[in-house]
């Protein structure tokens, strides 16, 4: 049926939180949730799909809110909700949830897909949310990957884990090839696609919940993973090249491949006491511009171990 095959194949790839509810099982079970979704709770989307409704709602099984959500479901009607949550990271927070019904050929309301939209992080101690960054700051709008400022507020915080623990770290920059040129060609809008499906193939590559990836800017993306030797940093960050190229998305007037690529800086290190999470950083950086300077292949990669510090 459509609400089976093809409007759920296109919820899965929807940049932003979302989940799709089965309305004819008298459980209601969430029969699909997008990575964007799984990202941000932390957690796997087979987790969330178990948790159901109540895990969605942040709700006991038996509240009164999904009682009332089984009367609109049975109404058809769409419906939105504010719902207290917590993140495993950074705690509390309050969110939308947004149910807007999915309908089969017969115009017969089969599933429900819900929107996962975060509003706001609760007060510290009664104090008023700082006014210098948004709560809405948490996601990148036109990827749905983190925002580079919460990249570098769990950047910050993961470093200072690693040189207590004495865990190595790893830092990935990665670029798209040649995106002025796919700008030029094909318009802005189409090389805002290549920017979403990029990201969403960087985060699909990561191995465990606590890695991260973020937008920086364009088409530069920054990723962190933890527990890698030089070895397994740089061979990880051909994996994910590979994933891109794999995307098959056509770029003639690449100078690098038919389709398009990403070039990527790796730096990884064993932070010492004296070590600082810009150097990392920074490695990362320069290792990306001299994959940039020498690159003669669109397979080339860059890593650098800075060492103990």
């Amino acid at each position: 049926m459509l609400t089976d095959r093809l409007t759920l194949a296109l919820l899965d790839q929807w940049p932003g939180a979302a989940a799709v509810l089965d309305t004819r099982d008298e459980a209601l079970p969430v029969v699909l949730v997008n990575q964007p979704l799984a990202e941000l709770r932390a957690t796997s989307a087979e987790a969330v799909s178990a948790a159901g409704l109540a895990g969605l709602l942040g709700e006991g099984v038996d509240s009164a809110r999904i009682a009332d959500l089984r009367r609109v479901f049975i109404a058809g009607d769409s419906v939105s909700l504010q719902v207290a949550l917590t993140d495993p990271m950074l705690g509390p927070y309050s969110a939308e949830l947004r149910f807007q019904p999915l309908h089969d050929e017969t115009g017969t309301v089969t599933h429900y897909a819900v929107f996962h939209d975060r509003i706001g992080l609760p007060p510290a101690r009664g104090d008023a949310l700082p006014t210098s960054r948004p709560p809405l700051a948490r996601d990148d709008r036109l990827t749905g990957l983190r925002h580079i400022e919460l990249f570098h507020e769990f950047y910050r915080r993961d470093f200072a884990i690693a040189q207590r623990e004495g865990r190595a770290l790893a830092v990935f920059v990665f670029d798209i090839d040649a995106l002025g040129i796919y700008n030029a060609t094909f318009g802005r809008a189409a090389g805002d696609t290549v920017i979403r499906r990029v990201g969403r193939s960087l985060l699909s590559g990561l191995r465990r919940a606590s890695d991260l990836v973020a937008r920086v800017e364009g088409g530069r993306f920054v990723g962190l993973a933890a527990g890698m030797d030089a070895e397994q940093a740089q061979h990880h960050a051909q994996l994910l090249g590979v994933r891109v190229r794999e995307l098959h998305l056509h770029h003639p007037r690449s100078p690098i491949a038919r389709v398009v690529t990403v070039c990527c800086g790796v730096a990884q290190m064993l932070p010492g006491p004296d070590s600082t999470p810009d150097q990392l950083l920074h490695e990362a950086q320069l290792a990306l511009e001299d994959v940039r300077a020498k690159r003669g292949n669109a397979g080339a990669m860059g890593l650098t171990a800075p060492g103990d510090g």
